[in-house]
């Protein structure tokens, strides 16, 4: 298998280990709020554990704030946690950042402008 890199095809590394970022996911807890990188994506972490179907390892299921997920919590017709269609995503725990990441508010909202 191979991803694209910009305008590069590079092989995909094939994770052997089971216990793939397990270190880092010690640090990631459900219920907490989250920020995704690359991206800043904001959402709040519902599952931490391995995923059937996946990579080997370990990893985050995150609810987006917004639709900019892929799933509905579900990877390969089981489901890991409860959201809308869009709005989750498993990651890799390197990816996923803890933290005090309030949900933002409408960006427009305050704005004075008018159109």
């Amino acid at each position: 298998m191979a991803e694209k890199r910009g305008e590069v095809w590079v092989p995909k590394t094939v994770i052997e280990d089971e216990e793939h970022m397990a270190e880092e996911a010690k640090g990631v807890a459900v219920g907490a709020r989250c920020e995704v990188n690359p991206g800043g994506k904001r959402g709040l972490v519902q599952f931490v554990g391995k995923v059937g179907g996946l990579p080997k390892g370990w990893w985050v299921g995150v609810r987006f704030d917004e639709p900019v997920g892929k799933n509905d919590g579900s990877a390969k017709g089981v489901s890991y946690f409860d959201c809308p269609k869009g709005y989750g995503s498993f990651q890799r725990p390197a990816n996923v950042v803890v933290g005090d990441y309030p949900e933002e508010d409408d960006p427009f909202a305050e704005s004075e402008d008018e159109i």
